[in-house]
């Protein structure tokens, strides 16, 4: 049994050195894995009826998440966010969720509805039911990939009609901020003050949005980070879906495109390895079998500027950490793919 001290302390030593803290002060208003662990225990008595009398694991990136065993015997996930994430956006995801959950996917259900983390704070946390996790494996087999893409297209299929689906269009990751970007997903990547020497960057990704948005197709519900971060499978089929505040509404060239570039990528060590180009055509052409129907030339050439676009905001956030002398050694694959890859994927 682990104290949720212990596992947020052993999420902070795993990666010391690459601003741990930095989104725990932003959504709870602490950095000290003892001051952050007091505030989800209390929001578990309070908001539970129930103490952690085992934690299972803990995680940051856009926001906190921590798995417990409570008192009561049940296994939770709580999941705390940025301000940005407004109630009516996660009310949104929670019905997306639970829709693709009662379609057979294989995702966690939620269990509470939004709710602020701590007194005095107007973050927002979900509370949802414990989803063992397999592992991520990165890369992947042929077979693999196919099952990646036919699980997206599945999840675009069960949402399609989703009642509420107007309040995704504002996704906090798509509408917040202005420039190429707007705001990054985490205040641990400062593009503004790291601007020098990413110029070569911002002007793939410009093009790239560009030439992205040309697509005017009416927006579907889809799961926008579709990557082996979030999504489990193997050679069968998909193993466990998670990350479900990533749905959002955009064309479907969007969410393919995104898709096909991060479907085997994990971030973590050993799985930043981003696809080539041709690996990125064959997803888009599994996704086209499994869909049943083909893309227009339009809408090809959208999904793999919307490649190249999640790729760029991947290098401006290692070019991010580089300059801030916060990059993990592997943290620069995504700029040698663009580096090798950009100009072709805007060709098309």
């Amino acid at each position: 049994m682990q104290t949720v001290t212990a596992v947020v302390e052993a999420q902070f030593s795993r990666w010391a050195g690459t601003g741990v803290g930095s989104i725990e002060r932003d959504v709870l208003g602490a950095d000290q894995p003892t001051e952050i662990a007091a505030i989800f225990e209390r929001f578990c008595l309070e908001r539970l009826g129930a103490s952690p009398s085992d934690a299972l694991f803990y995680a940051a990136s856009a926001g906190c998440v921590l798995g417990v065993r409570l008192a009561s015997g049940d296994d939770v996930v709580i999941k705390a966010y940025q301000r940005r994430w407004e109630r009516a956006f996660l009310d949104a995801v929670q019905a997306g969720q639970e829709r693709a959950a009662e379609g057979g996917l294989p995702c966690p259900r939620p269990l509470a509805a939004p709710i602020a983390i701590a007194p005095g704070r107007t973050n927002l946390a979900v509370v949802e039911s414990w989803l063992p996790d397999p592992g991520m494996r990165p890369g992947g087999s042929a077979a693999a990939r196919a099952a990646s893409a036919g699980g997206l297209s599945c999840q675009i299929a069960l949402c399609r009609d989703l009642n509420g689906s107007e309040r995704l269009h504002r996704h906090p990751l798509r509408q917040s901020g202005a420039g190429i970007y707007g705001q990054p997903h985490s205040p641990l990547f400062d593009f503004e003050s790291t601007a020098a020497g990413a110029e070569w960057i911002d002007e793939v990704a410009l093009e790239a949005r560009q030439l992205r948005d040309q697509d005017d197709s009416t927006p579907i519900v889809a799961h926008t980070d579709w990557s082996a971060r979030n999504v489990r499978f193997d050679d069968d089929g998909l193993l466990a879906v998670y990350d479900w505040d990533s749905l959002a509404l955009v064309t479907e060239s969007t969410a393919l495109g995104q898709a096909a570039m991060t479907w085997s990528v994990t971030a973590d060590p050993g799985g930043t390895e981003f696809p080539t180009r041709d690996s990125v055509l064959a997803y888009i052409d599994d996704y086209e079998k499994e869909r049943g129907a083909s893309f227009s030339r339009l809408q090809l050439r959208s999904a793999q500027a919307a490649a190249a676009y999640v790729l760029a905001y991947t290098a401006r956030c290692e070019h991010s950490l580089a300059a801030r002398r916060l990059a993990r050694p592997d943290q620069g694959t995504a700029r040698e793919r663009l580096a090798e890859i950009g100009a072709q994927m805007l060709s098309a």
